[in-house]
């Protein structure tokens, strides 16, 4: 899941692997961690998450097990560091500090659902993991800050996070779902859609309309801004 992004500093209470000093190379200088990061994203691009463990990691990198437990402690540090990974080319090209905040809002939110969504087992980690790392972190700023813009009291503020966060998770978790449904499941996912109530609710089915949905958000933001 997302760190609460309305409460800043949180995350130096969690044992992550971004908290940790990274070790010195040992004496096998082919290894170290981008190369395990990059192995990591290969299995699980491949193979799903439900195939990541340190052993085929460490297969796909051509080294013992063992050998890895010196720059990460566990496998859930293989999906924190990958999951970041994915997000780096979105971090790196956030608004720019004078653009309008719904702008600002709106295309990070977009930038971070579509990382998110470019690997389905970055959405599926992304729901149960606190996502802590820089480059989440860089993205989870810049929404806190096109917000802090209109000011107002926190709890409104920590409100409208707590909403353009869901809408992120949510809408990710839900097209990777769809994805993996109409690919592996075509008759559960057909039987959806064939006893959905009504053609909106059809539609709600086969879409997770991320853009219109944010647009909803947005304008209730400013509603209340205006109010």
């Amino acid at each position: 899941m997302l760190l609460d992004m309305d409460e800043q500093g949180s995350d130096q209470r969690i044992d992550s692997v971004f908290h940790r000093p990274q070790r010195r190379r040992r004496s096998q200088p082919a290894l170290n961690r981008e190369r395990i990061v990059t192995a990591t994203i290969t299995l699980l691009d491949r193979e799903g998450a439900s195939a990541l463990t340190m052993r085929k990691v460490a297969a796909e990198l051509g080294v013992h097990a063992t050998s890895l437990y010196w720059y990460v402690e566990r496998r859930e540090d293989l999906v924190d560091l990958a999951v970041d990974e994915v997000l780096a080319e979105a971090a790196a090209g956030l608004p720019a500090a004078d653009t309008p905040w719904d702008n600002a809002l709106k295309e990070t939110a977009q930038r971070f659902y579509t990382a998110l969504t470019s690997h389905t087992w970055a959405a599926e980690f992304a729901g149960s993991r606190p996502l802590i790392g820089p480059n989440a972190v860089a993205l989870s700023r810049r929404i806190i800050e096109a917000l802090g813009v209109l000011g107002g009291e926190e709890e409104r503020q920590a409100v409208a996070i707590r909403a353009v966060s869901n809408q992120i998770l949510g809408a990710a978790t839900s097209a990777v779902a769809m994805s993996v449904a109409r690919a592996d499941r075509v008759e559960e996912h057909e039987g959806a859609v064939t006893t959905a109530l009504s053609e909106p609710d059809a539609l709600a089915v086969e879409n997770t309309f991320f853009d219109q949905t944010l647009d909803l958000i947005v304008r209730g933001i400013r509603a209340g801004d205006e109010a």
